[in-house]
């Protein structure tokens, strides 16, 4: 049975969707089969609002509920929106890790949307240009993709109080110059692990 949330150390994940607009070289759900600690975290439908409500219980016995899955959270900013002002209500923390696509996606800044429900950001750069971002990522939108993304960091500084952005150490990725973009934009910067086996964090 597929996992609509599940459980990585004191944090709540929550998967709203398989739907990417990546389709990362590197990424985790083609090397496992899906399967995480023995969540299977592919989603026979995607669930609705409600659902997600009543899988998480109270909010409050989580360190933080995380938008991440298998898919990009924001590609369903209805329903995540939906969430997160409940889990706010109800005195629970929220963090959304994303591709940084979004703005793309909808034609417009979606920042603002966020503002208030969501308390901390976590941005996919995994890369050091656009031409690298590309062979890596495989956006849907090609090279604009990278700058879309630095924008989207941007524009969240604005809205929410944490914002970070995060690479993985890839062959030919210039750590460096990935937190020299992170730091120009006023985001922090994180480096992940290249996870090689199912007992590392899935989360983007």
């Amino acid at each position: 049975m597929s996992s609509i949330v599940y459980q990585y150390d004191n944090n709540l994940y929550v998967n709203l969707t398989n739907r990417c607009t990546m389709a990362c070289t590197y990424c985790i759900k083609y090397k496992w089969a899906g399967k995480f600690r023995g969540h299977d975290l592919r989603l026979e439908k995607e669930p609705t609002a409600e659902e997600v409500i009543t899988a998480i219980g109270d909010p409050r016995n989580y360190a933080e509920i995380v938008f991440c899955g298998y898919g990009e959270p924001l590609l369903r900013l209805e329903v995540l929106t939906e969430v997160a002002v409940w889990v706010k209500q109800n005195g629970g923390t929220v963090r959304v890790n994303t591709a940084g696509h979004a703005n793309l996606v909808y034609g417009r800044n979606i920042a603002p949307e966020l503002h208030g429900l969501v308390d901390a950001i976590s941005i996919s750069l995994n890369a050091s240009d656009a031409r690298q971002y590309v062979e890596l990522n495989r956006p849907q939108f090609g090279e604009q993709a990278f700058a879309a993304v630095i924008d989207f960091a941007r524009e969240c500084m604005k809205f929410i109080p944490d914002v970070t952005l995060t690479a993985v150490p890839l062959p030919g990725v210039d750590i460096d110059r990935c937190e020299e973009i992170a730091r120009a934009v006023g985001a922090k910067f994180r480096l992940r692990p290249y996870l090689e086996n199912d007992e590392a964090s899935p989360a983007i």
